[in-house]
């Protein structure tokens, strides 16, 4: 109910205040003044005794109001900044469209290869598919993005989350291995699938992704397609890697592995969930998949966010407390009234 009562937030110009009702306390900024109404009316005597002759003939009478006035702006500013102001961006309500989607990567030993040329430079798969996802993570902000990372088994690297730059940063602590050098896709699978069958949402898309067969695990990779299915979860898988032998590099060596993509379960994966499979041989054809995956996988539902602008609660609690200390100073000074 509290919640309710002091969020509810208002903008005027670039201003916004986003618990307006403490606003309502601002009657007590006088409670200063009140009091010190109060000494003159009941300690007369004792208040001229105080005020005495002024060393200042026309700036005294008006300094001794000083004291109540500095407490006053005090209070105001702390009530303005229990009330949250913000400014630059304006926190609006807009309707956005997005979808729920799990990327699963493969991460096996057979991820080191580097067969995939980049700007001259010839970094491992893991790199590249890093590098492209991050781009395909960055042009869908609306959307809730989550990432399953799968070897000789699988676990979620990330949930589901609006927050892209956090998405990233998991993104970049991925490493070739860190599951085991097995190909585990029917428990990758299964884990995205895990993770999406309770979301709300009903458009809901897994992107799968694996340079290898299906070699360990517990899942049989059908089975986990069968699953998405029965929840209407959409399933697009990529088989990446170059045909034939490639170079992989590990502990400084340099091998030579031939690649080994069950395109027959990644495509009927696909088939069972209304997906689609690609081929991807090089780092442009990858950047193409996810292009095309972004221009397929449209907006389905709505949500609502906010945008939000920027605190300056802080600045105004540091002011009241700057004429606090400036208060304190005046009553040392010979313009102080009766102390109340």
């Amino acid at each position: 109910m509290n919640e309710l009562l002091f969020n509810s937030g208002f903008t005027v110009g670039t201003l916004s205040v986003q618990s307006p009702l403490w606003l309502l306390a601002i009657p007590l900024a006088l409670i200063p003044w009140f009091q010190d109404r109060r000494v003159r009316r009941f300690h007369p005597i004792a208040h001229a005794r105080l005020m005495g002759p002024s060393p200042i003939s026309m700036g005294g009478p008006l300094l001794s109001h000083a004291g109540w006035f500095l407490r006053s702006v005090a209070i105001l500013l702390a009530i303005i900044a229990l009330a949250r102001p913000q400014i630059g961006s304006l926190p609006i309500d807009r309707s956005n469209e997005g979808i729920d989607i799990m990327l699963v990567i493969d991460t096996s030993g057979s991820m080191r290869a580097r067969d995939f040329e980049v700007a001259g430079q010839r970094p491992d798969r893991l790199e590249v598919i890093k590098m492209v996802i991050s781009e395909f993570i960055s042009a869908r902000p609306d959307d809730r993005i989550g990432m399953v990372v799968f070897g000789s088994g699988a676990y979620t690297q990330a949930p589901l989350t609006l927050d892209h730059e956090m998405l990233k940063e998991f993104l970049s602590q991925i490493e070739i291995g860190v599951v085991g050098d097995g190909t585990a896709v029917g428990d990758g699978l299964g884990a995205a699938v895990k993770r999406l069958k309770a979301t709300p949402g009903k458009s809901r898309v897994v992107v799968l992704l694996t340079d290898g067969a299906n070699n360990a695990g517990r899942i049989d990779p059908v089975a986990a397609a069968n699953a998405a299915k029965a929840f209407g979860i959409r399933v697009h898988t990529i088989g990446v890697g170059s045909e034939g032998v490639v170079p992989i590099v590990q502990n400084g060596r340099v091998f030579h592995i031939r690649a080994d993509i069950d395109e027959k379960t990644l495509r009927g994966i696909s088939d069972v969930t209304g997906g689609i499979y690609y081929r991807a041989t090089d780092s442009n054809a990858l950047q193409n998949v996810y292009k095309d995956i972004d221009q397929l996988e449209k907006v389905r539902h709505k949500r609502n966010q906010r945008r939000r602008g920027r605190d300056v609660y802080a600045q105004f609690i540091a002011f009241a407390v700057a004429l606090l200390l400036v208060e304190a100073l005046w009553r040392l000074t010979p313009y102080r009234r009766l102390p109340v």
